[in-house]
């Protein structure tokens, strides 16, 4: 240990480039994952939140909820299903409304519920939906600034009215903030169920009685899927997650392949010294804690400083950035790099271990 820190003393401008490169290394897998995971929340935070743990959905949808339409006299059976404590019907399309006063035009996530079952959200500002009051829509709170509760909204084809009650923080679908209708009014303005005459739905969101244990319903025209599955299913959800944690992934690599090069490369430089201090006696074991401690403190220091700059980071970021990172994310994604380096490292130590004092000292075979 004190041999390495005299080292580093000595060598410092030597020591703080390498730390510089850690510090952008680390940060920039920190930042891409706070990105990764911002970007995940924002697609699909509407059903992240609902803690829903299955989906029924017509069996000829495979598995893609924009497909999927089934009446919705289904429920009745659904509810009877093998583990089902609960259910409710959710219909689910992608919309442009206009704001009657002035005609301005908003693309939303229509999610067509009915008025208090467990997929409705909680108000921040507002009120809830009530069966009195059908034509009455709660929206996600990115649109607080842009309309207001009392602004009466239209469809593009019907102009079905409907009058903005309450707003819901957290409520985004495929990147698009999500607009909570009643079920009666989703079906009404939907192009694709003007032909129906028997009440539709998109999918019927299930709660469980044992978490644990799948659901069985006994309808073969319908098929379930897990919460996990209903996320995988959003447009560009996936392809999102894969493209940034195959990014995070390959700076991780990098950066424990930078930590090795740098160590192992100065270990070349310093077989003559270690085969001198051998040869005054210096124990194998106390040369390797040497390289050990550079190595723990340098990745302590870029990690703890990387940390620190990416919670600063978070803080003065533009609301219009999706970017969350929890301290589960950060620990998981430091602790691996912690252990990148100290594996990296081994390669240094295998060369400590090899250095021999006469051969060293005579110049032999590096």
């Amino acid at each position: 240990m004190f041999l390495g820190l005299r080292e580093l003393l000595y060598s410092k401008l030597r020591y703080f480039l390498v730390t510089g490169i850690m510090i952008l290394i680390v940060l920039l897998s920190l930042f891409l994952s706070g990105l990764a995971n911002g970007l995940a929340y924002d697609n699909a935070s509407s059903v992240a939140n609902n803690d829903v743990p299955y989906y029924v959905l017509a069996k000829d949808a495979q598995g893609k909820v924009e497909r999927s339409l089934f009446p919705e006299s289904d429920l009745a059976g659904i509810k009877d299903g093998e583990n089902v404590k609960d259910a409710a019907v959710l219909g689910q399309s992608m919309q442009t409304l206009k704001r009657a006063d002035d005609g301005k035009k908003f693309s939303m996530a229509v999610f067509a519920i009915t008025p208090g079952s467990f997929l409705e959200p909680k108000v921040t500002s507002g009120s809830q939906m009530s069966v009195t009051k059908p034509d009455g829509v709660i929206l996600d709170s990115s649109l607080e600034g842009d309309l207001k509760i009392g602004d009466v909204l239209e469809d593009d084809i019907l102009n079905k009215q409907m009058t903005v009650i309450g707003f819901a923080k957290d409520q985004k679908y495929s990147h698009a903030p999500v607009v909570y209708m009643n079920m009666a009014v989703w079906q009404a303005i939907n192009p694709s169920l003007y032909h129906q005459k028997i009440p539709q739905t998109s999918t019927v969101a299930v709660l469980t009685d044992n978490p644990d244990k799948g659901i069985s319903i006994d309808n073969k025209g319908l098929t379930t899927i897990t919460h996990k599955d209903f996320l995988s299913q959003i447009p560009g959800y996936s392809a999102e997650q894969m493209t940034l944690n195959m990014m995070i992934f390959f700076l991780i690599v990098i950066g424990g392949f930078i930590l090795t090069a740098f160590f192992y490369i100065m270990t070349l430089q310093k077989t003559g010294q270690f085969g001198i201090l051998k040869a005054l006696g210096t124990k194998t074991s106390y040369l390797v804690a040497s390289v050990i401690s550079q190595v723990l403190l340098i990745s302590v220091v870029s990690i703890s400083i990387s940390i620190a700059a990416t919670a600063g980071l978070s803080m003065i970021m533009p609301d219009a950035m999706p970017f969350r990172l929890t301290g589960l994310t950060m620990t998981l994604y430091s602790g691996l790099f912690f252990a990148v380096a100290v594996i990296g490292s081994l390669l240094s130590l295998i060369k400590i271990a090899k250095v021999d004092a006469l051969d060293a000292i005579r110049g032999g075979d590096q």
